[in-house]
């Protein structure tokens, strides 16, 4: 029981963790995407106020060519803008890093503002002119500088250029620090969930711990009244008196036998001791003693049966369970192959060891075979006949698992279904 509650808090643990991570990625994603459309907005609100104007500002405090001073100052106590908004407009041209180049229609460079910036020549600004002149866009970035074209009377055109460096560095800053709390958050959040998961998952795991104990009592208490059915059959049958009713119950005892068989397995591989009996196993010489005890009921069916076993080949694991495994894909297979039809059995090693269980049966949907290993499930009322429960192959997962290996069922051609039990070499 140990292993499943230590999978099932490591699930709520990724769970919890995958949807806090999901939800802090969107968050610090929105706060940053936001920052810098926030930012690029205001610069374009100064960039589209410096092309109105001529490549100046228009308040009339700037110190520098005045431009087309407004005439008013809108900043007064009538002013529309609140007192935050008011700073930063009249502080705005102090802030602002940019120069503009005027040029005519032949490229010539009528007149360059290099005052706002101290980083850029007038060589400089000319390459950056051209370079913006040489596309077809009026607006947009180059390097650091966002960039806004306006024709001119005369055919001149005004360019001019911010500097967005310190909101690029301001807006890095902001992803690492978001990052870094984000980061801290998640580590937290772990040991978090982590500390809470056992509480979270008791009421499951004392669940499963009572579904584990009523099978596992429920199985070694019905092997006794099925052994007695059986011995008193034998006996009813020594004295003469075998029909068709003593046969009923001896098929049916059997049926019960093969249930709790199954039962039991799959408990056995939920409990903590699971794995005490594991040494070094002749898996070759198991998958042939096994397939040699099912020669005679292929033959009674009329089955072409192949096998084809590589001697040698050993793993570590628990004999009797990874004999029950080949029982369980043989037994199947033998149940479910029509007579006249094909089994094949193969056991190989390459870059793992392989052991492969195939038959010729009815066509299966790719829905089905998803969900053969689901325990009481039957593809259809067609394979009900064959007097199966639906656990076998439960068991078989189980079995695999437990040896960290894993099992897939799929088709060969329309009428072959194709077990494989792979195991790490």
């Amino acid at each position: 029981m140990m292993p499943m509650v230590h999978k099932l808090r490591k699930k709520f643990v990724v769970t919890a963790l995958s949807s806090f991570l999901i939800i802090l990625v969107l968050v610090i994603g929105f706060i940053n995407v936001a920052g810098l459309i926030q930012t690029d907005r205001r610069t374009a609100g100064l960039m589209e106020t410096l092309l109105e104007n001529d490549g100046y500002f228009p308040d009339p405090g700037f110190p520098g060519p005045a431009g087309k001073p407004s005439g008013q100052d809108s900043y007064g106590p009538h002013s529309p803008f609140s007192p935050f908004e008011k700073t930063r407009r009249i502080e705005a041209p102090f802030e602002t890093r940019y120069f503009f180049v005027r040029m005519d229609d032949a490229g010539n460079i009528k007149e360059t503002f290099l005052e706002r910036i101290a980083s850029v020549t007038e060589e400089t600004a000319g390459e950056y002119a051209a370079s913006v002149l040489s596309g077809s866009r009026t607006s947009g970035y180059l390097g650091t500088f966002k960039y806004g074209v306006r024709d001119l009377p005369e055919n001149e055109k005004l360019l001019v250029f911010i500097d967005c460096s310190s909101a690029f560095s301001q807006a890095f800053s902001l992803f690492l620090s978001s990052l870094g709390i984000g980061l801290v958050l998640l580590l937290l959040t772990a040991v978090l969930v982590f500390a809470l998961s056992g509480r979270a998952v008791s009421p499951v795991v004392e669940s499963l711990e009572k579904q584990k104990r009523f099978i596992s009592d429920a199985g070694h208490e019905l092997k006794t009244p099925l052994s007695v059915i059986s011995a008193n059959t034998d006996v009813i049958e020594l004295t003469g008196v075998k029909n068709e009713w003593t046969e009923s119950i001896r098929r049916q005892t059997k049926r019960m036998s093969a249930l709790v068989n199954d039962l039991l397995t799959l408990s056995r591989m939920e409990e903590d001791g699971a794995d005490r009996n594991r040494s070094d196993v002749d898996f070759s010489r198991i998958v042939q003693e096994s397939a040699e005890s099912f020669t005679a009921v292929a033959a009674a069916g009329g089955r072409i049966y192949e096998t084809q076993v590589t001697p040698g080949i050993h793993l570590t694991g628990d004999p009797s369970l990874l004999e029950r495994l080949c029982t369980i894909l043989l037994d199947n297979a033998m149940k479910y192959s029509p007579e006249g039809g094909r089994i094949r059995l193969i056991l190989k090693k390459d870059r793992k060891i392989r052991l492969i269980v195939s038959n010729t049966c009815e066509r299966l949907n790719e829905t089905d075979l998803n969900r053969l290993f689901d325990r009481f499930y039957r593809a259809d009322t067609s394979r009900n006949n064959a007097g199966g429960f639906g656990l076998g192959l439960s068991a078989a997962l189980a079995i695999c698992t437990s040896h960290k290996g894993t099992i897939k069922a799929s088709r060969e051609g329309s009428d072959t279904i194709v077990f494989e039990a792979d195991f790490p070499v």
